[in-house]
């Protein structure tokens, strides 16, 4: 079978591998999206680098049939929930196995969706709805993570909320709080994603600096620029939720969040609740939200979503 394996960083190589033996039950992967921590990780940022060592099978938004497993499940599709927790911790009994301190990763500790056969335990495997386009389970962990987010907000209906980022978190999670009644304003800096952004419908207002204030704002970039940005455009006692994490350490206006009481939640990836919930909606999102590419197009894709030249941010590449 083939593979695409993260040799050295920012080396990419498609490779005949042997087909994994032991490990789970056997899929047979259709298509996996490219995640902004792929990207990092190729880039061999400073953060990654200090976490992960090529070579590596990298992706983990995958949606995938399965090959081998109990009776019942074979021949389904499936989405692959990346994160596999222990189960038996405080945090995993909580419902909160996105903080399980034993947890490992597809597509870091386990071979990912860049493998067009992968092995994982059937607890991380949901079934996607009747006649869904494989692809778009590809979509159910990125919008997962969107959820996760959106939720620790908090009430929206009627109110104005900024997103800091039109990629595609920030995209996911405008088209998630539209549906939930916010009137939802995005702050992109790159002119070609902007016009894209503001052709989707679902978007009130897209600029590239954010102008104040807001009931609730999320930041899906997480620079030290933004974190600055998010607490300024907040109101009086206004909540600002963290979902993405570019820097690992920003400098924080702590006299405008005390003074006005401002309320700062972060928000790390999803539960396995989140995760059915995404499951659930993922037939509903619009399929202008991502570009479906062979696997053929790996090299092109990471260069084109790294160099900004790709106005959709989400790259779905099927085998």
């Amino acid at each position: 079978m083939q593979a695409v394996v993260l040799e050295d960083f920012e080396k990419l190589t498609l490779q005949e591998v042997a087909p994994p033996r032991e490990g789970g039950v056997l899929l047979q992967v259709a298509a996996c999206g490219v995640c902004g921590s792929d990207l990092s990780v190729y880039k061999g940022t400073p953060a990654m680098r200090a976490r992960w060592r090529p070579p590596l099978v990298l992706g983990h938004e995958i949606a995938a049939t399965v090959l081998e497993g109990p009776e019942d499940w074979v021949g389904r599709a499936v989405a692959v929930n990346p994160l596999v927790a222990c189960g038996r911790c405080d945090h995993c009994r909580r419902g909160l196995s996105n903080l399980c301190a034993r947890r490992t990763n597809v597509g870091f500790h386990h071979w990912g969706g860049f493998a067009q056969q992968i092995r994982l335990p059937l607890a991380q495997l949901y079934p996607l709805p009747e006649g869904l386009p494989l692809w778009k389970g590809a979509l159910c962990e990125p919008l997962a993570v969107a959820l996760r987010a959106v939720e620790l907000l908090g009430p929206v209906l009627g109110r104005r909320v900024l997103v800091l980022g039109g990629g595609a978190i920030g995209a996911l999670a405008a088209w998630l709080l539209a549906r939930a009644g916010a009137r939802v304003w995005v702050a992109e800096r790159n002119p070609l994603r902007q016009q894209w952004l503001a052709r989707l419908g679902f978007i009130e207002r897209v600029l590239e600096k954010p102008e104040g204030p807001f009931e609730r704002v999320m930041d899906c970039v997480g620079s030290q620029a933004t974190l600055g940005l998010a607490v300024n455009a907040a109101e009086p006692g206004g909540t600002v939720v963290l979902v993405g994490l570019e820097a690992t350490e920003a400098p924080l206006p702590l006299q405008r969040v005390v003074l006005q009481e401002i309320a700062l939640k972060g928000a790390y990836v999803f539960t396995h609740d989140d995760f059915a919930r995404a499951v659930e909606l993922v037939a509903h999102l619009p399929e202008e939200l991502a570009v479906v590419r062979p696997f053929s197009a790996f090299q092109e894709s990471f260069t084109e979503l790294l160099e900004g030249r790709l106005a959709q941010p989400k790259v779905v590449l099927v085998w």
